[in-house]
This record gives C-alpha cells, sequence and structure tokens, in this order.
C-alpha cells in the first residue's frame, strides 16, 4: 500500500466521534474536522450536525467550536492540549467557564494530568 492509499483509507474510514480532536461548524452545512495530522471537510446535514453536537463527548469550547474531550491530553491553564502517539501537537485556549464545563465532562483516565496534579 502506497502513502496515497493510505491517506485515502484514512480518510474514507474517518470516524469524527473517535478520530476528531475538535470540529468547527461552518455555512452551507460544511463540518471541519482537525484531528491528529489533518483537517478534514465535510458536508453534514443539520440533522446530522445536531447530533454530533449533543454527543457527550463533545463539548462547545465557543460559537461554533467543539471539543472532543475523550481526546484532551493536557490541560495548562486555559489552554487544552490534543496529542497522540502520531499527532502535531494542537491546542486550543478557552474561557475560564467553557473550562469547567470540559473539566466536568471529561473522562477519569489514568494518564491524564489536570493542572492541580502537575503541582
Amino acid at each position: 500500500m502506497n502513502q496515497t492509499d493510505k491517506v485515502m483509507n484514512e480518510y474514507q474510514n474517518f470516524d469524527p466521534v473517535t478520530d476528531a480532536f475538535f470540529f468547527k461548524t461552518g455555512s452551507q452545512e460544511q463540518v471541519i474536522f482537525h484531528g491528529r495530522n489533518y483537517i478534514i471537510k465535510k458536508r453534514l446535514s443539520a440533522a446530522e450536525q445536531t447530533s454530533m453536537k449533543s454527543l457527550p463527548n463533545f463539548v462547545r469550547a465557543a460559537s461554533n467550536l467543539y471539543v472532543n474531550v475523550n481526546k484532551i491530553t493536557n490541560i495548562d491553564g486555559n489552554t487544552l492540549h490534543f496529542r497522540d502517539e502520531f499527532a502535531y501537537p494542537r491546542t486550543i485556549t478557552v474561557s475560564k467557564r467553557t473550562l469547567e464545563q470540559i473539566k466536568q465532562r471529561m473522562p477519569r483516565t489514568p494518564g491524564f494530568l489536570s493542572p492541580e496534579q502537575m503541582i
């Protein structure tokens, strides 16, 4: 399998719920998913977007930005860090109010270090 086939396979098998770090909604039903080392644009109907936004692992971080709490690897101040073994580091800064909502929805994972644990 060559590199082009790998990229196409990753795009075709992309699952936003498990693969995306965060997504942004745009006009004309366009949704932009940010993941490991890619940005994938897809058109989703209004019903599909509503369904995605209502999933428990996505939290609204801004008017058109939703983060996957299962993909957050670290929190530093108001900055969320996303990374996995293959990903380039990605960060998003959120308000304190949003940060509290995200912390409440985050799973309790043994490898995750909260800011309180890092001190």
